[in-house]
């Protein structure tokens, strides 16, 4: 152990380790900092999962709850109601869709809502829901409506008054229904807009607080009886989105951390085989003093051992720092301490730091024992020969088993690996080839500046290690701006996608009693070729007289499909935009339908 101590310092000092050590501090830097916010994170919701939910429990229906289900929740602690649906909401002359969500006054159960008397202002948490004939708006809602603290909107048939700007809400969860800014009312008003019809899209919640004991007693019974189109969530099970997208978020950060990793292996590698090379001649007369190839192997074997866990121990307090910069953004964006990470976080980066120096670090220092002492005469004796190609074989076999564990998927990891592999090789030989051309003896002789004569044959000389180089930040490019492209790449995707004559304006929820008048409106502004489609809901229930359930499907999307409500539309002809290319068009009473 002395004696390596005193060969890492005197190796230091010479500064051929300094490279090295600084590729291991940003790799491990990067993924430990990926790794110790996303650990702060996932505790944060296994800490406030109730928070999350509202409640202790949900349940959650598509049509209301019936008698028994209240009087049960009622037996087994503190409940709470609310209901769910989007609608117009208006204020004077403008209009806003709007996510309605209509409480009882003492949601949520766990969590507090916050409002704020004034856009922009100070919010405080709030005591209670929103009382009878007042809402509560989000601020965007309130800019969109021109409706301050004070103002009346008009949901459907009922004129209520805006009593506080909503500033949060524990249970926002993140679907179709939350896209739309919210408005908070009171459950029982809505009877009074008359907005909830048959057909509507409604959803119905009831949240439990309590002691665990009757809680459990009441979800037992309550998964006796639900029926489709209605579940529970608890503390484990609630609010599954939010973590997976923290999961996929972590895994996506993590590969592109390991992307660092990638030119950090790299520089392991060259820097370490010039270590060796300018070692030879030292453990040449290191083996005539007696050395055996063991105790080569041991001597440099902790050096490195040294070297890569104080590297490790710097680039994880870094990390530590830099997720605190970016914990405190997130703090203030949830209005939420985040709690300390736990150890965990940091034994990975160690093990990738480790894992990394020992990968493309020791095939190169195994070449050292093989050193003979007869080098000490004969300098030609003893150099290293095919250490490169098997240097970066075992790293890159190292840093394809960190792919595989950071993507957290089997399929995921192969193809990551996969594909990094392919453009490697790809870059490799190109660029191979590229230094071959460019300073290929034709070229160089006709080069009359000395300098860049030498420099090119020197590129040529080393053309192997120079086009693993060339190739390593040419992948790590490629990774930045394949990132950099992919989201402009998915929007303008979707934007191709869409038709260039589709209508950019939709008015949902058009009774049958209100469509003439709905023509007239249109027809008296100017607006023409307006179609009205029927629109009901529905859900599979059978196919060939056999019942459908979930159960009967292991497909994650065709559970969804399955339990899910669809929009039906019905008409007697094809519309005008419409082309049937096979089959026929529908049967008068024959009981059919299409599907997508």
């Amino acid at each position: 152990m002395r004696q390596s101590l005193r060969m890492l310092a005197r190796d230091w000092r010479s500064g051929e380790l300094r490279v090295l050590a600084v590729a291991l501090v940003i790799a491990v830097a990067s993924v430990s900092s990926v790794a110790f916010l996303g650990d702060r994170v996932s505790r944060a919701i296994v800490r406030d999962a109730n928070q999350l939910l509202g409640a202790d429990l949900v349940l959650l229906s598509d049509r209301p709850w019936s008698p028994e289900f209240l009087k049960e929740i009622t037996a087994a602690g503190e409940h709470a109601r609310a209901t769910s649906f989007m609608s117009m909401a208006i204020a004077a002359e403008k209009t806003q869709l709007a996510g309605i969500k209509a409480v009882t006054e003492n949601y949520p159960l766990r969590g507090r809502l916050r409002i704020a008397p004034r856009p922009g202002g100070e919010d405080a948490p709030a005591e209670r829901g929103p009382a009878r004939g007042t809402v509560w708006l989000e601020e965007r809602l309130v800019s969109a409506l021109a409706a301050p603290v004070g103002s009346r909107i008009r949901l459907g048939d009922a004129e209520l008054q805006v009593a506080a700007v909503l500033t949060l809400e524990p249970e926002r969860s993140a679907n179709f229904f939350n896209i739309a800014p919210r408005v908070m009312m009171h459950v029982d008003d809505v009877a009074a807009t008359g907005l909830i019809r048959p057909g509507s899209r409604v959803s119905y919640y009831l949240y439990a607080a309590g002691n665990p004991e009757p809680l459990a007693a009441f979800e037992t019974w309550a998964k006796a009886r639900l029926e489709r189109g209605q579940r529970i969530d608890n503390l484990e099970s609630g609010r599954p989105e939010v973590r997976a997208a923290i999961d996929r978020a972590q895994r996506y950060l993590g590969l592109t951390a390991l992307l660092a990793a990638v030119l950090a292996g790299v520089a392991i590698a060259l820097a370490t085989r010039r270590f060796v090379e300018r070692h030879l001649d030292g453990c040449a007369v290191m083996r005539c003093l007696g050395a055996t190839q063991a105790k080569l192997v041991r001597l440099f074997g902790v050096e490195f051992l040294l070297l890569g866990a104080a590297s490790s121990a710097v680039g994880l307090a870094i990390g530590y720092g830099m997720q605190f910069l970016v914990a405190t953004t997130l703090e203030s964006l949830m209005r939420s301490s985040l709690p300390l990470p736990s150890a965990m976080p940091g034994l990975q980066g160690m093990a990738v730091g480790l894992v990394l120096l020992l990968g493309f670090a020791l095939p190169p220092l195994l070449q050292l024992k093989n050193v003979p002492a007869v080098r000490v005469m004969r300098r030609d004796s003893g150099a290293p020969r095919g250490g490169v190609l098997g240097a970066y074989a075992a790293g890159l076999g190292t840093l394809a088993a960190l792919l595989i564990w950071q993507a957290g998927d089997l399929k995921l990891g192969v193809t990551v690996v996969g594909g990094f592999s392919a453009a490697m090789a790809v870059f490799f030989v190109v660029s191979w080839a590229v230094l071959k051309l460019v300073a290929s003896r034709f070229v160089v002789s006709r080069i009359r500046n000395k300098t860049f004569r030498y420099g090119l044959a020197n590129l040529r000389r080393h053309s192997r290690s120079n086009a693993v180089q060339v190739a390593s930040l040419s992948l790590g490019l490629t990774a930045v701006l394949l990132l950099t492209f992919t989201h402009q790449d998915l929007v303008d995707a979707w934007r191709r996608s869409a038709p260039s004559d589709a209508p950019n304006r939709f008015v949902v929820g058009v009774q049958p009693d209100q469509i003439e008048a709905v023509k007239g409106f249109f027809a008296s502004r100017g607006i023409g070729g307006a179609e009205f489609n029927p629109m009901v809901r529905g859900r599979l229930t059978a196919v060939n007289g056999t019942a459908v359930s979930e159960a009967d499907f292991a497909d994650e999307r065709a559970k969804r499909l399955v339990e899910r409500e669809f929009n039906l539309s019905y008409m007697d002809s094809p519309p005008g935009h419409n082309l049937v290319t096979a089959g026929r068009w529908f049967k008068p009473d024959d009981k059919e339908v299409s599907a997508e």
